[in-house]
């Protein structure tokens, strides 16, 4: 039985949400988050970054940084941007990006049921990532980036929802990246208990977006809850914030790769390399894959389009079919070096939200080598190896649009 829980949310007055939300504080580079927060004051990067406060160089993990990020959450409420619910409520978040729509419920779930195997997982977590998060969350005393969470679609809670979005949202507004956002508070009993028992009769949810926040939050759990003689399970550490949205309505676009050389082949020997497992076609144009199993690469000015061939792909297992996992077993590992592909230097990652031009672009003025373009891995595949209690090769699904911060939050007490 799924446990969900409402609570007291803070989020921002509607005139501020458009200044105060903010893209994730994973998806910016430093440069790029210091120019947001320079042109807006109230920007959340100021709580979710908050090493833009300091010189640069400034240790990002460092304990006064957490503590910067905790003083700024802290006047943002103080000086009324933000404030805090009276009442235990459920929130609804829809977010919109050109014809794609995806409405979900921002609820409180549990630290047990993440730790018994009820809220599913499809990646393994980076121990210094988790630690930084886990360390946000202890000293704000607060957990600020709410994570995206599945379920399997049901027809009761869809209902439920789509009777609440009829109604005027509390917030709306458009972000400077085009995407739409929409909040509604629900306050009412009824719903509330309704929302409650519906999603107590899934069978499971899925993490789609937000692996070391989840792994986070429970490290804090594991933390209070050994420093606490009098631990009973209700206290505030036992649950962390999600918005759960059905399956069929999130949207995974293609999660990319530059490598900075050719592991000291030339030209014609990577290609020879390759065509010993795809075959491999020159094209004249960038190339973003139209199906499963595609892959692009962009190197020395010229793009090719590779394909695994049949005889190879009919002998993998559906964990080795990801495209991710084919492009590194057949051609990033034995051909190009990488070793670990979450560590290695040689090796970026890049969300389809860059087009391909981008990539040739980087190429071209010779900060890397190579560039690969992906096709979307599935919800399907994602579901089927999360049921399966097996693990998504490293950097498989970019999740767009992404989930603004400072829209909604939840404040831990003692």
């Amino acid at each position: 039985m799924i446990t969900i829980k409402p609570f007291k949310g803070v989020h921002p007055r509607a005139e501020y949400a458009k200044d105060i939300s903010c893209p994730p504080y994973d998806v910016l580079t430093s440069n790029e988050a210091a120019k947001i927060a320079s042109r807006n004051p109230l920007s959340f990067l100021r709580v979710n970054k908050s090493e833009l406060d300091f010189p640069s160089g400034t240790n990002p993990y460092s304990y006064q940084v957490y503590i910067r990020g905790k003083e700024n959450l802290n006047n943002l409420i103080r000086d009324g941007h933000l404030y805090q619910d009276d009442t235990e409520n459920y929130y609804i978040y829809r977010i919109s990006k050109g014809n794609h729509c995806q409405t979900g419920l921002a609820a409180l779930l549990s630290i047990e049921d993440y730790n018994s195997g009820l809220i599913k997982k499809h990646e393994n977590t980076d121990q210094c990532t988790v630690k930084d998060r886990a360390d946000h969350i202890d000293l704000l005393n607060a957990q600020v980036g709410p994570l995206l969470s599945a379920f399997k679609n049901n027809e009761s809670i869809n209902d439920l929802i789509s009777q609440i979005t009829s109604n005027q949202p509390s917030i709306q507004f458009s972000a400077d990246d085009e995407t739409q956002h929409e909040l509604w508070i629900i306050d009412n009993t009824e719903s509330i208990e309704k929302l409650t028992v519906a999603f107590s009769n899934l069978d499971a949810l899925y993490i789609a977006d937000g692996h070391h926040r989840s792994h986070a939050a429970q490290q804090v759990f594991e933390k209070r809850k050994e420093n606490n003689p009098h631990h009973t399970g209700d206290e505030s550490y036992n649950f962390y914030l999600n918005i759960l949205f059905p399956v069929d309505q999130l949207n995974i676009i293609s999660y990319n790769r530059l490598v900075k050389d050719l592991n000291g082949n030339t030209l014609d020997q990577l290609l020879a390399e390759c065509q010993k497992s795809f075959s491999v076609e020159e094209i004249d144009y960038p190339y973003t894959p139209d199906s499963i199993h595609h892959i692009g690469m962009y190197i020395m000015g010229k793009w090719y389009k590779m394909k695994l061939k049949n005889n190879i792909l009919d002998s993998l297992n559906l964990l080795e079919k990801i495209d991710a996992g084919i492009l590194y077993q057949f051609l990033l590992h034995p051909i190009l070096g990488i070793k670990d592909p979450k560590t290695d230097p040689r090796i970026k990652y890049i969300g389809g939200d860059k087009k391909p031009k981008k990539l040739q672009n980087i190429i071209d003025n010779g900060g890397f080598a190579i560039a690969f373009t992906l096709y979307p891995t599935s919800m399907d595949q994602v579901l089927t190896i999360a049921d399966a209690g097996k693990v998504m090769p490293a950097k498989s699904t970019w999740f767009d649009p992404k989930l603004r911060s400072g829209l909604i939050i939840y404040l831990l007490w003692e």
